[in-house]
């Protein structure tokens, strides 16, 4: 009996032992994410990474999508990825675990893409970082729509966009509250990112959260989109989180031939070719073409170098980094912490080292591949190319000085000497014509060919004055285009069948002979002018009051003067189409108008009320008069008039009110 009693009590323990171990039921057992070093193939779902500010944790799916576990968690669903409407498709609930704790998820088919997303969890930020790989898996060029797509448990409350302080009218993030007060932050682009999101992110009864970029894959190449996503305790950390975002150092945890695809993040910016600038840490780097690199401090006050367009020499303290490009003749590119790159041949065949152990040695330029700096302080984390540079065919760019003389261009508006300060940019190599394009600030551009054989430009770092040869150049950056101040106003535009766009006014008399008279119209009255196909002479013009007559125009050219100040005559052949939002008036509607702003001033509130909506219902041809008559208003009158105008810029507050508004707004908050 008692050996029976002991039995049954080592048998008791053995169970209880055995439920201690076990989950309870209906709970999925969570195996801790492994530390840093670990590797191998793991079974999904997986943990991943650290946890919220609620302790949620983070955990990936089959098809690479992700969901938080945990107590009340914000996120229901995180980046469920389509491409073209497509789902990813695994066959195995396996992905790869990297040594850095990064998972991945390869070849999942979509199609004419092979996708690999790339998951990790970015301690620094405390975010997940999310990387997808597109492969175009045909032999010609794909455009993918991909669709990134999360949803909120809670309900969204509020919503908010980021707007891309470097671009007008695109946006990086969404910013959204649930019910519960809580924040989700994700972030779809890096600033000034050519491949820019579509964000929708909408309240009221709504959780779901979707990013969609338009990515263009070369036939057989790869293109990667990065996006991140968090949560946080408020709106305001939510921004702050967006903005203290280091461009430089999210991308420097991802390999170089990765950091190479990234379309949505400037991570491309520090590759000269296909070789990524070399940069030191603590120490100066020299990178040897066998692989072996020293360590230690570089010891040359400057580096001379003899270029093309003459013998160039930069202080040590501008260079950050130097490499060897070339197989048979090389030639040593410097690259400077402006981001300019001087390429050439240094005349000292040796570079001189001092390494951590004081030892000094000299190495030879020949045997060198790269070699950097490290980094110094108050150096920029980004390279911007706002002011003046060139950049040539062979890949050099060098900031300069603006030009003080004119730039002659041959067009088909005759020889224009255009004044450096109004080009934006003049591209040698455009993609859609054979010819130079010039860009101008005001937003035109036309074809045509620079005369000079050669261009005389001072650098900006130095003054040195160089001469290159204008079939050596790629592009000549001068002047910011304008932002648009006036978007009550929007500009003129004379669209051209050789794609040329003009940004301007026409002025002068136009005379249009109709199938039954001649008729003379100033060219400021009119509203839209089209030209019919089959006659280079025949138009159509539209008035500022909506009048449409049809005719042959008399002269031959067109003089349209540009908001730049350029005056050009323009060939009626060329032109497709004239629109112009803010037409003049004739004499008797302007004097007409006069007379309602009169009545602002009016001692009678009624009558001032009664002028303004007036002005209103009148349309945008008061524009024009209204900014002409604002300086000489008294105080009441101008405020009554810059609501005119807002009104006419909004398209009536009314009309507005009655248009859902989408939360793309920039900058935007929308609540319930």
């Amino acid at each position: 009996m008692k050996r029976f009693e002991g039995c049954w009590r080592a048998a008791r323990l053995a169970l209880l032992s055995l439920a201690c171990a076990l989950p309870a039921f209906g709970q999925r057992r969570v195996l801790p994410a492994p530390g840093p070093g670990t590797a191998g193939m793991v079974t999904l779902p997986y943990r991943v990474g650290g946890t919220d500010p609620a302790g949620n944790q983070w955990m990936i799916y089959n098809g690479g999508w992700i969901r938080q576990q945990g107590n009340m968690p914000v996120f229901g669903e995180v980046a469920v990825l389509t491409v073209n409407g497509a789902n990813p498709m695994m066959n195995a609930n396996q992905a790869k675990l990297e040594g850095d704790g990064q998972v991945l998820l390869e070849n999942m088919n979509l199609g004419t893409a092979m996708v690999t997303r790339r998951v990790a969890y970015d301690k620094e930020l405390e975010c997940i970082r999310v990387l997808d790989v597109l492969k175009n898996t045909t032999n010609q060029q794909q455009t993918y729509q991909v669709n990134i797509r999360s949803s909120v448990n809670y309900g969204i409350q509020a919503a908010t966009l980021v707007p891309d302080p470097k671009k007008q009218g695109q946006h990086q993030a969404s910013i959204v509250q649930d019910s519960q007060g809580r924040v989700a932050a994700e972030v779809f682009a890096g600033r000034g990112s050519k491949v820019a999101p579509n964000i929708l992110a909408q309240p009221n009864g709504n959780n779901q959260v979707q990013a969609t970029l338009s990515v263009v894959v070369p036939a057989g190449k790869e293109a990667a989109i990065l996006h991140l996503h968090t949560v946080l305790l408020s709106a305001d950390a939510g921004q702050k989180f967006v903005a203290g975002i280091k461009e430089s150092k999210l991308l420097a945890s991802i390999p170089p031939p990765l950091r190479k695809l990234v379309v949505n993040f400037a991570g491309g910016q520090n590759f000269i070719g296909d070789a990524e600038v070399l940069r030191g840490d603590v120490f100066d780097v020299v990178e040897l073409r066998g692989g072996d690199q020293f360590r230690g401090t570089l010891k040359e006050p400057s580096y001379k170098l003899d270029t093309f367009y003459g013998s160039v020499e930069l202080p040590a303290d501008r260079v950050v980094g130097m490499m060897n490009v070339g197989q048979f003749r090389p030639r040593q590119l410097l690259v400077t912490s402006d981001g300019e790159i001087f390429g050439g041949k240094l005349e000292k065949e040796q570079v001189k080292l001092e390494l951590s152990n004081a030892q000094v040695i000299q190495v030879p330029v020949s045997q060198i591949s790269r070699l950097g700096y490290r980094r110094r302080a108050g150096e920029p984390e980004e390279w911007t190319f706002e002011k003046p540079m060139v950049v040539l065919r062979s890949g050099d760019r060098m900031r300069v000085e603006m030009p003080s003389a004119p730039v002659e261009v041959l067009t088909r508006y005759g020889l224009l000497k255009v004044p450096a300060e109004q080009i934006a940019a003049v591209v040698f190599q455009p993609e859609e014509s054979g010819v130079h394009e010039v860009q101008l600030v005001d937003g035109s551009k036309f074809a045509g060919l620079v005369t000079a054989g050669q261009m005389e430009l001072k650098l900006s770092g130095g003054g040195q004055v160089i001469k290159l040869p204008v079939s050596e150049m790629a592009r000549l950056q001068l002047a910011k285009k304008s932002e648009g101040a006036d978007d009550a106003a929007p500009d003129a535009t004379l669209a051209m069948g050789n794609n040329d766009r003009l940004v301007g006014v026409l002025q002068g008399q136009l005379k249009l002979d109709t199938a039954f008279d001649a008729i003379s119209l100033n060219a400021g009255e009119v509203r839209r002018m089209t030209r019919a196909a089959e006659s280079p002479l025949d138009v159509q013009v539209q008035l500022w009051d909506d009048s449409k007559v049809s005719g042959q125009l008399e002269q031959a050219e067109l003089e349209c003067r540009l908001n730049s100040g350029l005056v050009l005559k323009v060939p009626v052949s060329l032109v497709s189409e004239y629109n112009q939002p803010s037409p003049q008036a004739s004499g008797a509607m302007g004097e007409r108008i006069k007379a309602v702003v009169a009545d602002l001033s009016a001692e009678d509130w009624r009558a001032r009320d009664r002028a303004e909506q007036q002005l209103v219902s009148m349309g945008p041809v008061v524009v024009s008069v209204l900014k002409e008559m604002r300086p000489k208003q008294p105080p009441e009158a101008q405020q009554r008039i810059d609501s005119v105008l807002k009104q006419l810029e909004k398209g009536g507050e009314k009309l507005k009110a009655a248009t859902p508004v989408p939360a793309g707004a920039a900058g935007a908050v929308i609540r319930d």
